[in-house]
């Protein structure tokens, strides 16, 4: 087994299993700081609303939002890891170049920089978008995923 192999398998492990649990856990502390990027990024777009964050809570003049863990992309990292780790056992000699997980790391910072900019669409009071989240999981599994599934079979 390659390191990189292996360090792929224990960071899609890691991400998977135990992401959730730990950020559930530590909310208490991460929770008000994510708000508070939250809160700078939707003043910054909206720079005419005063929005006030308190604790884990947006106030604008247009809405009131609850930021729960789950607004964090939980579900999302945890489905797009689970689709990237049955690709990496089906093509385990392939997946272990380093590159799979420069794609990796790649396909989660695009779903939490969405997820952030939906979040912060919400906290300026505009709509909720939903419905979108589970198409966009799925676009960049298979943008990230593609030179693995369409492998030279020669």
């Amino acid at each position: 087994m390659k390191l990189s192999g292996a360090i792929l398998l224990a960071v899609i492990l890691f991400f998977s299993a135990a992401f959730p649990a730990v950020v559930q856990a530590h909310w208490t502390e991460w929770g008000p700081v994510y708000v508070r990027l939250l809160a700078a990024a939707c003043h910054r777009v909206a720079s005419s609303q005063r929005i006030v964050q308190f604790g884990t809570q947006l106030y604008s003049q247009a809405i009131e939002v609850s930021v729960f863990p789950q607004c964090t992309g939980i579900e999302m990292t945890q489905t797009y890891s689970l689709l990237f780790g049955v690709v990496l056992l089906l093509n385990w000699r392939r997946m272990q170049r380093p590159m799979y997980f420069l794609l990796y790391a790649g396909g989660l910072a695009g779903l939490w920089a969405a997820n952030f900019c939906r979040n912060v669409v919400m906290g300026i009071g505009r709509y909720e978008p939903r419905g979108w989240t589970p198409v966009l999981v799925f676009g960049i599994f298979v943008v990230a995923a593609w030179p693995a599934l369409m492998r030279n079979r020669a």
